[in-house]
């Protein structure tokens, strides 16, 4: 759906007003920022990225929510031309764990943290190297009546049910909130549902082939209650 069709719906079950549209699509742009900042979150927002990093502190890709799992994966030396036989795991930890003696010095990275927008790698690179990083990454936001993205086409019912929410409350229809509230749960079992099936898939594809899974864990529905 696009912004406007959800604006068209929601207004809709408020009874057809049109003095709200503006408040109508500010709390649906809110939504989406709103369930970006609330782990853990839905299938349609992992995402996998390839980048080359030879500095300590390196940006995280723009869009970075957070990684879907404590592993990235180192795939080559960049100036190489052909990948490692089996990709070199890198593995998250706490500063006072990682930061050891020694740890300045240069080489092949076997530990990571996140420090605010970037990742800090243990030791330092001692070159380029290609790094796969698998994470949940934001949408695009809904900025004109016909803009859609990945939570307006997918979960478009979450959308309009939080906005309604917090629409209803502001205009003091308690009535309103309270079936908007029943809709926001039933959605956000729908899509937990959604992602606890996709990612067990993805795991027993994973496990089928003898590979070692690349998604997180996360079950959607329980940072969501």
């Amino acid at each position: 759906m696009t912004l406007d069709d959800m604006k068209s719906l929601l207004a809709g079950r408020l009874g057809q007003r049109t003095d709200i549209d503006n408040m109508i699509y500010s709390e649906i742009q809110q939504a989406q920022r709103t369930l970006e900042k609330t782990p853990p979150y839905p299938w349609f927002l992992l995402n996998r990225i390839t980048m080359e990093y030879n500095l300590f502190q390196n940006f995280l890709p723009a869009n970075f929510i957070e990684l879907s799992e404590d592993i990235i994966y180192i795939t080559k030396r960049t100036i190489d031309t052909a990948y490692f036989a089996e990709p070199a795991k890198v593995y998250g930890g706490y500063l006072e764990h990682i930061a050891t003696a020694g740890a300045d010095r240069l080489g092949r990275p076997r530990n990571f943290r996140l420090f605010q927008d970037f990742i800090e790698f243990f030791p330092p690179p001692d070159q380029s190297y290609t790094v796969s990083l698998n994470y949940y990454g934001k949408q695009d936001p809904l900025t004109g009546p016909a803009s859609t993205n990945k939570w307006s086409m997918l979960a478009e019912d979450l959308l309009v049910a939080e906005a309604g929410w917090h629409v209803a409350r502001n205009i003091r229809d308690n009535e309103a909130a309270t079936l908007f509230g029943q809709d926001r749960a039933e959605a956000r079992r729908r899509i937990a549902q959604e992602t606890t099936s996709k990612l067990e898939s993805s795991r027993r594809a994973v496990i089928g082939s003898g590979e070692d899974a690349l998604l997180g864990q996360h079950s959607w529905e329980a940072g969501h209650q």
